[in-house]
């Protein structure tokens, strides 16, 4: 079984940052979350010198809101020939894990866990699986979450589910690089009766 190494964590990129990374004629047709989120990733995977993983995994509990909300406005304003493609293609929970795939020219495993408050770590979980049983040897695992005005406005609409402005990138490889943070030696999801999902992740500093 391999030992399994967080080499780069990465969060929330200032949107000053952006151009760094992604050419603001591209930005231009991206929503916030998903110039965030592709920022946040490119930025993990500089850090570690891990241009190309294996795979890439997001997590999310609510997708790409700010579009999904802008395509149900149009929809209800214009019926069904509304023609609004672009908010519809980037509307959907996995739009961000495939944005970075096709960003970054990746056609290795790309994958999208929805699963409320353990999103990120039930995707964590499956890039952590895949590298112990050497399916993997180098994984981009992602959370992504935005919080809209219509959230702010309804939060009854969401139940007990809180959702914040996130995005974090962690490169994991079989191979501990020159500077690992830490050793992952399991990532458990726990189930309980009548509450919210729980995770944890049991790291070893080195």
């Amino acid at each position: 079984m391999n030992r399994v190494y967080v080499t780069a964590i990465v969060k929330d990129v200032p949107s000053e940052e952006y151009s760094r990374y992604i050419p603001p004629m591209k930005a231009r047709r991206m929503g916030k979350l998903q110039k965030r989120a592709l920022a946040t990733a490119l930025k993990a995977m500089e850090i570690s010198g891990i241009g190309e993983p294996d795979a890439i995994l997001n997590g999310t509990a609510m997708g790409c809101m700010e579009n999904t909300v802008q395509m149900l406005n149009a929809l209800a304003a214009e019926g069904e020939t509304m023609n609004m493609p672009t908010c519809f293609m980037q509307s959907t929970h996995n739009t961000v894990a495939s944005m970075m795939a096709i960003y970054t020219k990746n056609h290795g495993y790309n994958n999208t866990y929805s699963h409320r408050t353990v999103s990120f770590e039930l995707a964590l979980q499956d890039a952590f699986l895949r590298l112990r049983t050497g399916r993997l040897r180098t994984a981009l695992v992602c959370a992504n979450d935005e919080l809209t005005e219509l959230q702010l406005q309804h939060p009854h609409f969401f139940g007990q589910l809180e959702v914040h402005n996130r995005s974090e990138a962690w490169m994991l490889s079989v191979e501990p690089g020159e500077n690992p943070l830490y050793e992952i030696e399991a990532v458990r999801v726990i189930h309980q009766k009548g509450a919210e999902d729980r995770a944890e992740i049991i790291k070893k500093t080195l």
